[in-house]
């Protein structure tokens, strides 16, 4: 592949939170209209949704957690574009793979916030030992962070806004971290990891997986989750997917990447965007199993 043709502008975290101006409402309205129009084009039941299941070694991962699974759902999109049944259908293959904890990554709706209302009843079923965590995406700003932290609250999903929760097992512990959206929160990393011991593995979920490029060198990484991408949902012969909304190109596309002792795990999501279809680019639902890491 060459490259996609188009990337998002360079950015880093914010030192302010931003709010949609006329701008994006504007977008948005242009968006939801278009969608409708679109909407009948797409051919879901021709559509898949591949499990893929990824083993990923943890430094200093206890033998309590060794196994460790997390279903990864991220990149929902709620719109015209993607029907209610298959986001209901991968609901409900994330409960029938059994994981120990359910983790969202974001952008649960798409650019019509009258998708909000049903947000809760399509979460509500999912089930794990663990819980359900998740972070909220860009899209999610755009229609509206409130009413989505709202249905998310209803459906029991605990947000990780820049904070993170510990989990124990027989003397072991891990912990889960959430960072708000590159786009429109201020991402606090101190904040996010400081209630962790330095000794405990840590697994963060942000949305955009360009935050991994500016995580600061002296605060432990050991995994990121994220998705934003959609693994580029379409593909072109030669050129691959002709936008990739990151500003580094196709370096944080899809599937797993390391760096020194740091990775970043990127799914393509269950949704679509822009578009009622993949290419060349299935739907995506995430198992992560963590083991340990021998040196």
């Amino acid at each position: 592949m060459i490259g996609p043709l188009f990337r998002s502008p360079r950015r880093g975290p914010r030192s302010e939170p931003r709010e949609p101006g006329t701008r994006r409402r504007t977008k948005n309205l242009l968006v939801d209209m278009l969608e409708y129009l679109i909407a009948p084009l797409g051919r879901w039941e021709k559509q898949r949704l591949v499990i893929e299941t990824v083993e990923i070694p943890i430094a200093g991962l206890g033998a309590a957690f060794d196994g460790y699974r997390i279903a990864f759902l991220t990149d929902l999109h709620t719109s015209p574009l993607v029907p209610r049944w298959w986001l209901e259908r991968a609901v409900e293959q994330a409960n029938a793979l059994r994981p120990d904890l359910i983790a969202l990554g974001g952008d649960f709706l798409d650019d019509d916030p009258h998708y909000i209302a049903a947000l809760a009843d399509i979460l509500r079923p999912l089930r794990a030992p663990d819980g359900v965590v998740g972070v909220l995406g860009n899209h999610d700003h755009y229609v509206g962070a409130q009413g989505v932290r709202e249905e998310l609250v209803e459906a029991g999903v605990r947000e990780l806004f820049n904070s993170a929760v510990i989990l124990e097992r027989r003397g072991d512990r891990l912990a889960i971290a959430g960072v708000g959206d590159l786009d429109n929160d201020v991402i606090d990393f101190d904040r996010a990891v400081s209630a962790i011991p330095s000794d405990v593995p840590r697994v963060v979920l942000s949305h955009d997986p360009d935050v991994f490029a500016w995580w600061p060198p002296k605060r432990r990484l050991d995994l990121m989750l994220a998705g934003h991408t959609h693994g580029g949902q379409a593909y072109l012969p030669l050129v691959g997917p002709p936008y990739v909304p990151s500003q580094f190109g196709f370096r944080f596309l899809k599937g797993l990447m390391r760096d020194g002792d740091r990775q970043v795990y990127v799914s393509r999501g269950v949704g679509v965007s822009g578009a009622p279809f993949r290419w060349g680019c299935p739907a995506e639902l995430t198992l992560v199993v963590l083991r340990p890491r021998h040196s």
